[in-house]
């Protein structure tokens, strides 16, 4: 007979004392995990998407409060950059949203910001005034206010929140110079991703003199203005600006056709120069940088620079400016060459930089020769081609200079309020 194992194995799963088998240990439960607030803000972080973080805060009081908490917001923006969701591109009355490939939790939420598109801006008579944090700034005026010569009507619209309807603004106040040679009116959006605080912005030469009147839109309306005055240069004669560009750090700069940049600080109603670095004269646009400095985004042929200035000390000269990054555009496009051969970039051409995004992160060209546009993201090094003109009905002529306008997602995140009469259907309107 076979002999006896001297240790057979235990195959009944009981104990070898015979009181069953041994204790596991608990597992933590669900309740243990989330009820836990540090460890619960941790795994909100990796939601990765303010719309998903929207979601979470419906869940309960306590998840909104913590979601919606300032400091942990500030840890979410850091790991969880606003997206780029796609841009609107065309003109006064023929603009058309483009969207951008995204991931899947976001294909729903990048539909929605064609939605003026296919409403507002498909009555013909409509301007984008101003694009940010997934808000939009209009200007509408009937044909036969157009006909009249009647003045613009100023709507605020946010095409990520579901049912939200267009709000229409006070009317804009007037300016009060009428001796002016040249006018230049443009409103604003908040840089914070407020609804409240856009601002009215009227620009007036006068002889040798520029003017600046500033309106800040409140719950009483636009309020009494804040003035500044400053003697310029204008050897182009009333020219003496190309372009009014969004507030950055709450200050104002006017592109120029001389070799500087005209600044204005809304805070304190002043005016102030800004040297361009060596070497540059056109084509470029600003973006924030961290705390209070600037990027610059040039366009020379088909080299993009990007330049940092501080804006601490004596940094409004030449000087203040660093150059920290340069691309060729040309090799960019030698990658999809293959896959569009009507797009080789060819001397002469000239690129128009178009949009800039904030921390110079990405930059939206007009490559008129071919009247499409082009994207950069600066850090990846990627160059596609992202829009295209459609020519006239009569003849093969693209229509010109083509208005960008980046859409990205909103920050900060608009949650649910804290109302008894809000069940949670209501409140998914909000995502």
């Amino acid at each position: 007979s076979s002999p006896l194992l001297k240790n057979p194995p235990n195959l009944s799963g009981q104990n070898m004392d015979g009181d069953g088998p041994p204790p596991a240990a608990p597992a933590p439960s669900v309740a243990s995990v989330l009820g836990d607030d540090d460890l619960f803000r941790e795994i909100l972080l990796f939601l990765g998407f303010p719309n998903l973080l929207v979601r979470a805060a419906l869940v309960s009081k306590r998840w909104l409060l913590h979601a919606s908490d300032p400091v942990f917001l500030r840890r979410f923006r850091e790991r969880n950059p606003p997206r780029l969701l796609g841009f609107y591109a065309g003109y006064p009355g023929r603009y058309q949203f483009v969207p951008l490939p995204q991931p899947r939790e976001l294909v729903a939420l990048s539909r929605r910001p064609a939605s003026p598109c296919d409403g507002a801006f498909a009555r013909g008579a409509e301007r984008l005034i101003h694009c940010r944090n997934g808000r939009l700034l209009t200007a509408f005026r009937s044909r036969w206010r157009q006909l009249r010569g009647g003045r613009f009507k100023h709507y605020l619209l946010a095409p990520l929140l579901a049912g939200e309807a267009p709000t229409v603004l006070p009317p804009a106040p007037p300016p009060t110079h009428e001796r002016a040679q040249a006018r230049f009116t443009q409103m604003f959006l908040p840089e914070d991703g407020a609804r409240d605080g856009i601002t009215l912005v009227h620009l007036l030469m006068v002889s040798r003199k520029v003017y600046a009147e500033i309106y800040a839109l409140g719950s009483g309306g636009w309020g009494v203005p804040g003035t500044a005055v400053i003697e310029v240069e204008h050897p182009h004669g009333t020219t003496f600006l190309e372009e009014l560009l969004p507030p950055v750090h709450g200050k104002v700069f006017m592109v120029r056709t001389s070799g500087y940049i005209l600044g204005l600080d809304l805070a304190t109603s002043t005016f102030f120069t800004l040297e361009l670095p060596v070497g540059v004269r056109r084509s470029y646009l600003l973006s924030c940088a961290d705390d209070s400095g600037l990027y610059l985004v040039s366009a020379a042929g088909f080299q993009l620079s990007v330049w940092l200035n501080g804006m601490t000390g004596d940094g409004h000269g030449a000087a203040g400016w660093l150059l920290v990054d340069t691309f060729s555009i040309r090799e960019g496009c030698t990658r999809f060459a293959d896959q569009n051969q009507t797009l080789m970039p060819q001397d002469g051409d000239f690129l128009r930089v178009a949009a800039v995004g904030d921390n110079a992160e990405f930059v939206f060209l007009d490559y008129a020769t071919y009247g499409v546009v082009l994207y950069v993201h600066l850090r990846s090094r990627v160059v596609e081609k992202v829009y295209e003109q459609a020519p006239y009905d009569h003849g093969n002529v693209h229509i010109g200079r083509i208005h960008i306008s980046p859409f990205m997602m909103m920050w900060p995140p608009v949650f649910p309020a804290l109302n008894r009469g809000h069940d949670k259907e209501q409140l998914s309107q909000h995502v």
